[in-house]
């Protein structure tokens, strides 16, 4: 037994021996306990009934321990069919009498609107204004005063009827006197009366072309004016175009035209000029 290992022998074969005897020791104390048990008690202890004994009747569950949100509580050894839903009972509605109906409020008597302080704005040193009840009203604005007419040049002008101009914007008619009518004829002004006679209004109408031409015009039109055509006069430098065809025979004046008009009217009649070329002289120019 030469060298280190000459105790490990020993040693081991004393930790079996006393392993061996607690091994021993633990049977001896369990068998102690087990065999003073009953077949009752040793049965209970392994978990199966004992030999001649009968299993407890189940007891009923309590209605009252059962979740209200789960329904009625079911015997298990029942048929489902035996078991019926509870159906909680409402209690029938009561009628309100007249003493709990609730009353209806008053209706609202309208109101008057409050009006408002006047706030005196008045300068030192000047006369307050009078004082209002009512509510202020706004005057109206007063309307704007017509443009007076004025002398306004138009250029090309085109002579649709005799005492009828276009002058682009818009048409006029020339004031203060009255045109031949469709149905009148005459003979042309250079003829010696063997021609064959045409309307007065279309010699009319040939005179004032020849005498406007290429000239423009001057209209007095105020600017307010919207008729179209519109009645206004118009001229070509110092000559009134209207009075000019009244002076030719070709126009007569009207019944609130100048006194201008009038008298050229008489002249041309007299020296049957125009529309006066066919008709007999009036008496009265024999006299002057």
């Amino acid at each position: 037994m030469d060298g280190p290992d000459h105790l490990g022998e020993p040693v081991r074969t004393a930790l079996a021996v006393l392993c061996l005897a607690a091994m021993l020791g633990l049977a001896y104390i369990v068998t102690s306990q087990i065999g003073g048990l009953d077949r009752k008690e040793l049965a209970g202890l392994m978990g199966a009934p004992a030999p001649g004994t009968v299993s407890p009747a189940k007891e009923e569950p309590d209605p009252t321990d059962a979740d209200p949100f789960d329904g009625q509580a079911v015997d298990e050894d029942k048929p489902l069919s035996a078991a019926t839903p509870a159906s909680p009972t409402m209690p029938p509605p009561q009628p309100q009498t007249a003493s709990e109906t609730i009353p209806e409020p008053p209706p609202l008597e309208p109101t008057e609107p409050v009006a408002r302080a006047t706030r005196n704005v008045t300068a030192p040193g000047m006369t307050p204004a009078p004082s209002g009840t009512g509510p202020l009203e706004r005057e109206a604005l007063p309307k704007k005063a017509p443009t007076p007419p004025r002398w306004k040049a138009y250029a090309p002008v085109v002579v649709e009827e005799a005492g009828l101009l276009d002058i682009g914007p818009r048409k006029v008619r020339l004031a203060g006197i009255n045109t031949p009518t469709a149905d009148r004829l005459c003979s042309p002004p250079a003829s010696d009366g063997t021609e064959a006679r045409v309307a007065c209004s279309h010699l009319a109408l040939v005179a004032l072309r020849r005498r406007i031409r290429a000239f423009g015009v001057e209209c007095r039109i105020s600017a307010n004016e919207t008729a179209d055509p519109v009645v206004a006069p118009c001229r070509i430098g110092p000559t009134d175009l209207a009075l000019w065809l009244v002076e030719q025979g070709w126009a007569q004046a009207a019944k609130q035209a100048p006194e201008g008009y009038v008298a050229a009217e008489k002249e041309a009649r007299c020296a049957r000029r125009g529309v006066w070329r066919e008709v007999e002289t009036p008496p009265d120019c024999l006299q002057n």
